[in-house]
């Protein structure tokens, strides 16, 4: 029953986990630049839409807001690397480093260093599965977490498979000289894909945001478990990433359950190792085709 109950908590997380993974991931495989900066990025965007609901009182307005600011951010970020967008893979991870910080530092220049608190997006009594003599329960705001985050893979797996500007990203993701050649604007797609990466980080930190307050540090870990599902499931299958993101939350709430809290982070990094000497690739893909 224990097992059951850590799997009901585990696929809420899991999916924000996915969600993280899919963002890094579909700007890795893009345009070739693993974003050390995704989750500050997320942040930043995450204090936006606090200063917007201060002002408006409004969480729909806040969170929209977010969104489009940090598509717009992940724009800007696109056209400052484009000089630079042919350094080594190992440049570009520095660049990004660089630009973890240029977050965090203009997060406490603007917003300081205190905790601000966000309101919850839902709110309500929890849903309660009765079993007989045991019940399983997922609080509400968890609930409507997880559709959420599945809505919107099931909307980015349309967009990708069956428009034509996402038709030109995966064209772009296999072979930027032959996206060219048949008339594709790389740069273009470069930004539109580094905009909607960003803003899946955005979405993230709002979701999270109720439970995390709003601080400079608050997607760090969010981050290194957003890495840690797409080594799982694959960085080079954008879905798998998600679907890695899954059962990375799931793992974390049985290893928080049956062993303890305390341990859950460091065996999920053991499993980064353990799936980097078996099955660097991930789970869900066929190939890796690139350098983590």
């Amino acid at each position: 029953m224990w097992i059951l109950q850590g799997i009901i908590l585990g696929i809420p997380q899991g999916a924000l986990y996915g969600l993280m993974a899919f963002g890094i991931a579909i700007i890795f495989n893009t345009v070739g630049v693993m974003n050390f900066a995704h989750g500050h990025a997320g942040m930043i965007a995450a204090f936006f839409a606090f200063s917007i609901y201060t002002l408006t009182h409004s969480l729909i307005v806040s969170i929209l807001s977010a969104l489009i600011f940090g598509y717009f951010l992940g724009f800007l970020i696109d056209k400052l690397l484009k000089p630079i967008k042919h350094i080594s893979h190992g440049g570009m991870l520095i660049v990004t480093l660089g630009l973890l910080m240029i977050f965090e530092g203009l997060s406490v220049l603007i917003w300081g260093t205190d905790y601000q608190s966000f309101p919850e997006l839902f709110t309500g009594m929890p849903i309660i599965i009765n079993l007989g003599e045991n019940i399983l329960v997922m609080p509400i705001n968890d609930f409507w977490i997880t559709i959420i985050a599945f809505s919107i893979a099931i909307i980015m797996a349309f967009f990708l498979k069956f428009t034509r500007l996402g038709i030109a990203i995966r064209a772009r993701a296999q072979d930027e000289v032959g996206a060219e050649v048949v008339g594709i604007s790389v740069d273009k797609i470069d930004s539109i894909v580094w905009g909607i990466g960003i803003m899946l980080s955005s979405l993230v930190a709002v979701l999270i945001a109720p439970k995390e307050y709003i601080h400079p540090n608050m997607m760090v870990n969010m981050q290194l478990y957003g890495f840690t599902a797409g080594v799982l499931g694959g960085f080079s299958s954008l879905f798998g990433a998600i679907f890695g993101g899954i059962i990375l939350g799931v793992l974390e709430k049985i290893v928080g359950i049956y062993i303890s809290p305390d341990f859950q982070l460091s065996i999920i990094l053991i499993l980064i190792i353990v799936m980097l000497i078996v099955k660097p690739s991930g789970i869900f893909s066929k190939g890796f085709e690139g350098r983590v």
